[in-house]
């Protein structure tokens, strides 16, 4: 019996899952996300997936050897506030860490919020007041005791706390980085006071400097763990009913895999779960297609998701922003708008506007018939004749155009004095200018340009409205990958069992050095980057990890000293000597010009390590897909249909997955319909498919 390697992906709008057996052979499968139960979105995939294979679904889950989950179960509750209560304990005199939020009230904003200046307020804070305790104890930054913990102190403070309403606990003293021995105190006495309560330290969860960031993402990984705990529970329970025998993984925002009891300490590192996946994904196409610099854009029915792959490694970044608030933790750099095919469009002030609300899976667009009464992005592209009423879903969802024609011409055309075709089409060339303008944020904002990458065109509705987009921006190649539909999905699939280690030890070195490695001892370096390697290594292992298998990257955060913010520089040196630290600062210099511009960097104030960070990974089972499966060359003609661009209606070829075959040439204006997403070639454009099953499109 073949084995298969599985992996799925809960979106607002859809459930995604990818299904590779051991010959390679990729199956694709979608259905509508159940919202009050996300493992029966996934199993609906599943039945698809056995159906398609002729299999019973005990059967296919018998022999499935890993199965790799993404979820948005702790970012939806924590953007809609359905964390556990957190009672927070500091050190006396901080317990306005949260509140004061350090003092900025457009966090999370986008521009035209942070212009209403008389509505300009902070967000809301995680933890209220009334729930936050302080302690008397003291440890300086040397991790030296100044003041001892006053047991009595913390007792009264956990009663206080239960009292007032507190589900859960968040310890976060000043400098327990430097010296956890107070917080380990306080988790035992909570455990006395409150037996089986779940606490999170800060010292354990995320022992780096900065108590306010620290703070707010330990105090969130405590409201989240039990909601998730929740969630992965009924997952796990619901697939092994239907017959898992694999203990499923969960993605992180990292960009790596993680068991589910791991994952579940480390809450607060999923909320960006199912994002990361596709800019994974688009790494490992990119990797096999010759693609180093990618532009990665994932279209779903809820958001537009933006990442980077640069000279073939995704973009790192040092924070997670969520909503409102930006997490201390690492992630694969992920910026996203509400400009989704669920996106709605409406007139207000006589002025067409789409997004960022969003008719999600249920009602969903109008076209569905489910209820929606507003026009959607997906409502326009069926009234344009983009979409093919009787082939979305493979079928299984029949779109009613007239229905969407009437909400268009209620909502938009008439308060705006259109045709119902150029109301449509205006929603779509709005929200393609929403997103063409976050992609020039996420490259020429940065110091990028797009002219220099390939974009990668994916999610439910990114291959349809790419060549919009992908024109606009002025890239050489808009790539729709095979797996588009599920591309997310898929990335997780490719994704390792990772476990990151990091500490906070600043390091400074004296104005005006210019032997770093004198300020910088190597030993010391050395033997930091050891300690959390070991640590990293060894919760691999108990994760089931092999230990010849695991290999560890390091890092480090560094900053011009008197600078708030840092960057992180990769060490490639096994063992570090003085030559390698002081390569590590010209490494960090030449990083710091290239995103501020050249001479923009002060040597001569000194440079100060603030964090070391180790990544460790073991590869997960897998098998590589087999492109020559995905297509055959059938030398069919392709149909015709009446699409209406650029204020007029166009003749346009259809092509059908049985039209593709490597090196078939499609000149646009065209349409190609998939069973699971629909891929359209611009009038100015031609395609291409690659020996990958890939549609590659350019510009002519």
């Amino acid at each position: 019996m073949p084995s298969y390697y599985v992996a799925s992906d809960i979106g607002g709008t859809f459930t995604d899952t990818v299904v590779i057996d051991s010959a390679g052979t990729v199956g694709r499968h979608k259905s509508s996300t159940v919202p009050d139960d996300p493992a029966h979105g996934v199993l609906d995939t599943l039945v698809l997936a056995a159906e398609e294979r002729g299999v019973p679904l005990d059967q296919l889950l018998a022999d499935v050897e890993v199965f790799a989950h993404g979820t948005t179960v702790a970012t939806n509750a924590m953007l809609e506030g359905r964390g556990c209560a957190v009672g927070l304990i500091q050190t006396r005199g901080f317990g306005d860490t949260l509140p004061i939020m350090r003092g900025f009230k457009a966090g999370g904003l986008d521009e035209e919020e942070t212009k209403r200046f008389r509505t300009l307020v902070k967000q809301p804070v995680v933890v209220p007041r009334t729930l936050t305790a302080e302690v008397t104890e003291r440890i300086d930054y040397a991790g030296r005791i100044v003041c001892p913990l006053d047991e009595d102190d913390v007792r009264r403070a956990v009663r206080e706390l239960v009292e007032a309403g507190a589900e859960v606990f968040a310890v976060s003293l000043l400098w327990s980085f430097a010296c956890d021995v107070h917080e380990r105190r306080v988790a035992e006495i909570v455990e006395e006071e409150v037996p089986g309560a779940s606490v999170t330290l800060s010292s354990e969860f995320l022992p780096r400097i900065g108590e306010y960031a620290r703070t707010l993402t330990t105090a969130i990984n405590a409201s989240l763990r039990p909601v998730l705990r929740t969630s992965l529970d009924s997952f796990e329970s619901t697939l092994s009913e239907a017959g898992l025998s694999a203990a499923p993984l969960l993605m992180q925002s990292n960009g790596g895999l993680a068991t589910f009891g791991d994952v579940e300490r480390r809450a607060a590192a999923t909320v960006m779960s199912g994002p990361v996946g596709g800019v994974v994904a688009s790494q490992a196409l990119g990797a096999r297609a010759g693609y180093r610099n990618i532009v990665t854009t994932d279209m779903g029915g809820t958001s537009f998701d933006v990442g980077l792959v640069l000279d073939g490694r995704p973009v790192m970044s040092n924070t997670t922003l969520i909503g409102r608030d930006e997490l201390a933790l690492p992630s694969v750099a992920v910026r996203a708008i509400g400009a989704g095919a669920g996106s709605v469009a409406s007139v207000r002030g006589g002025v067409l506007q789409v997004g960022p609300e969003s008719a999600g899976a249920r009602p969903g667009p109008a076209c569905y018939g489910r209820g929606g009464t507003r026009p959607t992005v997906a409502d326009a592209d069926l009234v344009l004749g983009y979409l093919n009423p009787d082939n979305f879903l493979g079928g299984r969802l029949t779109l009613d155009v007239d229905r969407a024609r009437r909400v268009i011409d209620e909502h938009v055309a008439r308060p705006a004095g259109l045709s119902v075709e150029q109301a449509a089409e205006g929603i779509k060339t709005i929200v393609d200018a929403r997103m063409a303008d976050l992609v020039r944020k996420v490259t020429v904002e940065q110091g990028y340009d797009p002219g220099d990458f390939a974009v990668f065109a994916y999610g439910g509705a990114g291959p349809l409205h790419a060549f919009s987009y992908g024109a606009e921006l002025g890239c050489p190649q808009v790539v729709v990958p095979i797996t588009a539909s599920v591309h997310s999905a898929f990335g997780i699939g490719c994704s390792d069992l990772t476990m990151v280690e990091e500490l906070s030890k600043p390091m400074q070195t004296p104005p005006g050095t210019t032997e770093h490695s004198s300020a910088l001892p190597p030993a010391e370096l050395d033997a930091t980057f050891r300690q959390l390697a070991e640590r990293a290594r060894r919760n691999l292992v108990a994760a089931g990890a092999a230990e010849d298998s695991v290999s560890v990257a390091k890092f480090v955060e560094i900053r011009f000293r008197a600078q708030i913010h840092v960057l992180t520089v990769p060490i490639e040196a096994e063992r570090i000597t003085a030559a390698d630290v002081d390569a590590m600062v010209d490494r960090f210099v030449d990083i710091y010009e290239g995103r501020f511009g050249k001479g923009a960097a002060f040597l001569d104030g000194g440079v100060e390590i603030t964090t070391f960070r180790v990544v460790a990974t073991s590869p997960v089972p897998r098998t590589e897909f087999d492109g020559s499966t995905l297509g055959s060359a059938a030398p069919a003609r392709p149909d015709r249909r009446q699409v209406f661009s650029g204020g007029t209606w166009r003749e346009a070829a259809v092509y059908r997955a049985d039209h593709l075959h490597e090196g078939l040439a499609i000149d646009g204006l065209a349409i190609v319909e998939l069973p699971d997403t629909t891929v359209v070639v611009g009038p100015d454009q031609t395609a291409g498919v690659d020996g990958l099953g890939n549609i590659v499109i350019e510009n002519r």
